[in-house]
């Protein structure tokens, strides 16, 4: 497979950015206003997560990127969370792209870090992050728990859900996990804490082939199979374990792959997550870049376009890879 060029990288990055900013509604330019955002697919209602990643992806082009941010302020839930499209119900597994979205865009543009709109939003979300992970003890179990057995009884492993209410997995988790670390973990001992449970729920149902699955590694005595997807975003969210034998594994895995053919997502996400760690991409975007259609889009998906737009910037800026993992703090 022959290498591609920083041409061909440069032109299918242009592509894809086009395609991202033609399926933009109207631009707004104030905190609140409904539009900015984008769909899942082109024509469709608004989405939180299409809204988060396009505007990651678009964040060069500052109006455009104002205004999704500007977008997921208004479409935040009085909680602090966000739903999969606004007015859609209970916050859901959208809080965590939508936090991480706007958080990296503020570091980015100080108009938007010192818009006090922006400013609450992101305290409103960063606090939701912490309220809503899953909890395996109601009220009255966890004070019964805290009196007979210590604080420690409730320092246990335990992620994100999809939804409320619901069982622990690893895909909300990294999207949570990711949304709390870049661009720096809040200078909060209570952030650390959270991380570290977060950190062990992923580290500890690691599959026994390196990667992760949805969420256990095992179920009813049998090894459950890892999947591109799964430990791509795991990766990602993992950086800061990034020497551990259980990611440098996960890695291993990973770039093990990289000779197989899959979906736009799977390959974008781990050309995205193996750059983070300094591994050749150079299959997974031959791959990915066949699967590009004239109108720059892959599979006429925002996410998937723009998952894939930040995949080609990471190949071609390396020093600009918005999820490269910093050390400090924020």
């Amino acid at each position: 497979m022959a290498a591609l060029t920083q041409g061909e990288i440069t032109t299918a990055r242009a592509k894809a950015l086009s395609f991202l900013s033609g399926n933009q509604a109207g631009p707004a330019q104030d905190a609140g206003a409904a539009s900015g955002w984008f769909p899942y697919k082109p024509g469709g209602q608004a989405s939180l997560e299409a809204t988060a990643w396009a505007a990651l992806a678009l964040r060069e082009q500052k109006d455009r990127a104002k205004s999704a941010a500007f977008f997921i302020v208004g479409s935040q839930n009085k909680d602090g969370g966000d739903s999969t499209e606004p007015g859609a119900g209970r916050s859901d597994w959208n809080s965590g792209p939508a936090m991480l979205s706007l958080r990296l865009l503020s570091a980015q543009n100080d108009e938007l870090a010192n818009h006090p709109d922006v400013k609450r939003s992101i305290k409103k979300g960063l606090v939701h992050l912490l309220d809503s992970r899953t909890e395996f003890y109601g009220a009255v179990g966890r004070l019964i728990l805290l009196l007979y057995k210590g604080p420690g009884a409730l320092a246990y492993a335990r992620g994100w859900p999809w939804h409320p209410g619901c069982f622990h997995w690893i895909e909300p988790t990294a999207y949570c996990l990711m949304a709390l670390k870049f661009p720096q973990v809040p200078d909060v001992e209570l952030y650390d804490r959270v991380i570290v449970f977060a950190n062990e729920f992923i580290t500890k149902n690691v599959c026994v082939d390196g990667g992760w699955n949805h969420g256990n590694a095992r179920t009813l005595g049998s090894d459950l199979p890892s999947y591109r997807l799964t430990t791509a975003e795991a990766l990602l969210a993992l950086q800061d374990l990034r020497e551990t034998a259980t990611v440098q594994g996960a890695v291993r895995y990973l770039h093990g792959l990289a000779g197989e053919d899959s979906s736009s997502l799977s390959l974008a996400y781990s050309a995205l997550a193996l750059s983070a760690y300094d591994v050749s991409v150079d299959k997974e975007l031959s791959y990915l870049l066949k699967r590009q259609a004239p109108d720059g889009s892959f599979n006429n998906a925002i996410v998937q376009t723009a998952v894939a737009a930040l995949a080609l910037e990471a190949k071609l800026k390396p020093e600009r890879h918005i999820l490269r993992k910093s050390g400090s703090k924020s």
